[in-house]
């Protein structure tokens, strides 16, 4: 700490795990307030995703086709190591008038080691019967790249009763093959499935009678991949507060009777519908 202006943390994680033992994932974060009003801070981090059972020991047989008979099986056999990341984060926090702050937050991520599903020799496989041909896809740590992106968030009170707070988001993912993967997937499939664009606005009412009318509205870029269309919506919900008791109406995803957010694995999109409930909450204070 500089003179209440600047702060600076350095701290680590440290894990073992029975599948790639001892990791080490440090972290250093700086804090810098500019004035009363504005403030600065900045992060460099290493992190990782370990092993689960999945990658482990897996082993997932699909039917892919019945004449002749080809069965294809995801194959966890212990070789996958721990998916790594370094990411670098910055921001900045003003208060921009009375009652308006605003938050900007950017960030670079590289990633290495990242699942990718590895194709093998097809062979022969006579149990169970009938005989079949197998492919086998093998979980390995074939894919790199880096994603970049920021956020941009407002939040305004104008009254006392009233508040607006709002956000859009943006991200783009750049994936690749590592030198010597074969898989020729797992990176279109990523980078397709996740949104470039996000929106988010919403409003909160304290009304007399302690009544409370809180409105969300949420917009969400295309899915291709998925072949999930761009969609909006909106949530809404009308409470009745009384100390440890409260009453609400609940209404979500307003604007359409139904839309789909994300694709069946396997299966068709699915469809989120538009509903209206009712919700009774008791809270026990001790």
């Amino acid at each position: 700490m500089v003179k209440d202006r600047l702060w600076i943390t350095v701290g680590s994680k440290f894990l073992h795990n029975n599948y790639t033992g001892f990791e080490l994932q440090p972290t250093v974060r700086a804090l810098w307030a500019v004035n009363s009003r504005q403030s600065a801070w900045a992060a460099v981090t290493r992190a990782v995703r370990t092993p689960s059972l999945v990658e482990e020991d897996v082993q997932i047989t699909a039917l892919v086709r019945t004449n002749p008979p080809l069965f294809a099986r995801a194959v966890g056999d212990g070789n996958f190591t721990s998916e790594r990341l370094i990411g670098y984060e910055a921001g900045y926090r003003a208060l921009v008038i009375p009652k308006l702050y605003l938050d900007l937050a950017t960030f670079y991520n590289q990633y290495t080691h990242l699942l990718s599903v590895e194709p093998g020799t097809p062979f022969l496989e006579t149990s169970p019967a009938p005989a079949h041909i197998l492919f086998p896809l093998y979980l390995r740590n074939g894919m790199l790249g880096n994603t970049v992106g920021f956020e941009v968030a407002p939040d305004w009170s104008p009254t006392r009763w009233w508040r607006v707070q709002g956000s859009y988001s943006f991200l783009h993912l750049d994936l690749s093959r590592a030198h010597g993967s074969l898989d020729a997937s797992t990176a279109r499939s990523t980078e397709g499935s996740s949104p470039h664009h996000q929106v988010t606005v919403q409003s909160s009412f304290e009304l007399p009678k302690k009544l409370e009318f809180d409105q969300a509205y949420r917009y969400v870029s295309a899915l291709p991949v998925q072949h999930v269309r761009a969609y909006s919506t909106m949530d809404s919900q009308l409470a009745w507060r009384l100390s440890r008791f409260e009453l609400a109406l609940v209404g979500q995803n307003l604007l359409q009777p139904n839309h789909p957010e994300f694709a069946g694995d396997p299966g068709p999109l699915v469809g989120i519908k538009r509903s209206v409930y009712g919700k009774i909450s008791w809270r026990r204070e001790d």
